[in-house]
């Protein structure tokens, strides 16, 4: 957990430093301290009907979620960089009352960044950090969350006009346990304490050769070090998992086409695991002023096909932002899943809409039904209710109010199929929400 004691005194530091800064900066030009002022501010309220597929259950949702936030930015001579950026998100109503004073505000991003010249293209971002790669189906900052995620770790880049390299970290949590002391310990302490918690690796490599091409060849490993049961009773486990990746974008004229896949290998707590994904959108656009594309795609993602087995082929998602991919109403993500899907959009001006279908199906059938968030919304592990999951419908629109304020609006109806009916219920879930963002 983020400790937020420390946090709230930030908002007041930054607003100081940036009116401190202001004036000799403003008035100096070419001085070798520089700084950025940046904020936002987002309201997005919700609504949502038959999350459990059950119209007898009165389960609606309306939910209000509110988030600010502020950086500030300051570099010397473009060699060393500072960025800290608070955030306080919140949900209406959370509070105990409408005169208590809750504690919302965090430290979302704070790093230090170093670029010397003499380094030769290589650049050490050290802090807690956001980290956005392709389209966001592996690692992404979750922006569409309310909170939006950020990494506790470093990166080190080696970048040039058209390529860059990545070396990853992060510690994603850290855990105290008491334990059997190891046989090596001496002399032998009983009940000593020892670390252990889960961390992020990875290298990711992004060559653009030219405008609109880009290719990606990457390697993530998650390892968690606690032991947990697996899948064969009595039997327990620590988790590593590797994944080998590779993505693909190319524009060519009216053309364009998005491909990713992923093979993974390891152990999930204990249990051998062997999985993939791979997910292709294509794309056709025609007209001036008025800017229409004609898109399909499908995603893919293996199921695990036996749950006592010993053996795991559910894939990982690693930390992603599901969000744009799987449907807007966030019943999948990239696991035990076959979708094929097809849709258009229209952008005019400051105008922009989109309709999108999907059709749901998964890949294993004894495999459990997965939402964005890794929650299981059903399981039927003698593979009985077929693979059929269900159907939806998205539907968004996004007007461009000014260069720093956007109004969006989005609507996604899922209709169940023969899967959800049976672990679920057979009634359509509802979900809409309009969103008004404001950056400076």
């Amino acid at each position: 957990m983020r400790n937020r004691s420390t946090v709230a005194p930030l908002i007041l530091t930054i607003a100081a430093l940036a009116s401190a800064l202001a004036a000799p900066v403003a008035a100096e030009e070419g001085k070798e301290t520089t700084w950025a002022f940046s904020a936002e501010a987002r309201v997005r309220p919700e609504y949502r009907d038959n999350l459990d597929l059950e119209s007898d259950v009165d389960d609606d949702l309306r939910l209000g979620f509110l988030r600010l936030r502020l950086g500030l930015d300051v570099s010397w001579k473009q060699e060393i960089r500072v960025f800290a950026q608070v955030q306080d998100a919140r949900t209406a109503g959370e509070e105990v009352s409408t005169a208590s004073n809750d504690k919302n505000l965090d430290l979302h991003q704070g790093y230090a960044e170093f670029t010397p010249a003499s380094w030769n293209g290589f650049s050490l971002r050290a802090g807690r950090q956001e980290w956005i790669y392709g389209e966001e189906r592996m690692i992404g900052a979750f922006g569409w969350d309310n909170v939006g995620r950020s990494f506790d770790g470093v990166r080190l880049r080696w970048g040039k006009p058209t390529f860059t390299l990545d070396g990853l970290a992060a510690r994603l949590t850290s855990r105290t346990a008491a334990a059997t002391p190891l046989p090596m310990m001496t002399p032998p302490e009983a009940g000593a304490l020892f670390s252990t918690g889960a961390d992020l690796y990875g290298v990711y490599a992004h060559w653009r050769p030219r405008a609109g091409d880009e290719f990606d060849l990457y390697w993530l490993e998650f390892a968690d070090h606690a032991a947990a049961a697996g899948e064969v009773t009595g039997t327990m486990g620590t988790t590593r998992i590797d994944a080998l990746g590779i993505r693909v974008k190319e524009t060519a004229g009216r053309f364009d086409l998005v491909f990713e896949a992923v093979t993974e290998s390891g152990e999930l707590n204990g249990d051998d695991l062997s999985a993939g994904a791979a997910a292709i959108q294509v794309g056709w656009t025609w007209g001036e002023a008025t800017r229409t594309r004609l898109f399909g795609g499908y995603d893919y993602a293996t199921g695990d096909e036996d749950f006592d087995d010993g053996e795991r082929q559910e894939f990982f998602n690693f930390f992603p932002t599901n969000h744009p991919h799987y449907g807007y109403a966030d019943f999948f993500g990239w696991r035990n899943i076959n979708s094929p899907y097809a849709g258009l959009s229209v952008r005019h001006g400051k105008h922009f809409g989109l309709i999108k279908g999907h059709l749901f199906d998964l890949e294993s059938e004894g495999g459990p039904w997965k939402n964005a968030g890794g929650a299981v919304l059903g399981f039927d592990s003698t593979a009985a209710s077929g693979t059929e999951v269900g159907t939806e419908i998205d539907l968004l629109y996004r007007y461009a109010w000014t260069d720093k304020a956007t109004f969006e609006a989005g609507f996604a109806s899922f209709d169940p199929g023969e899967f959800a009916e049976a672990s679920r219920g057979s009634d359509a879930s509802n979900w809409a929400y309009v969103m008004l963002t404001v950056r400076l």
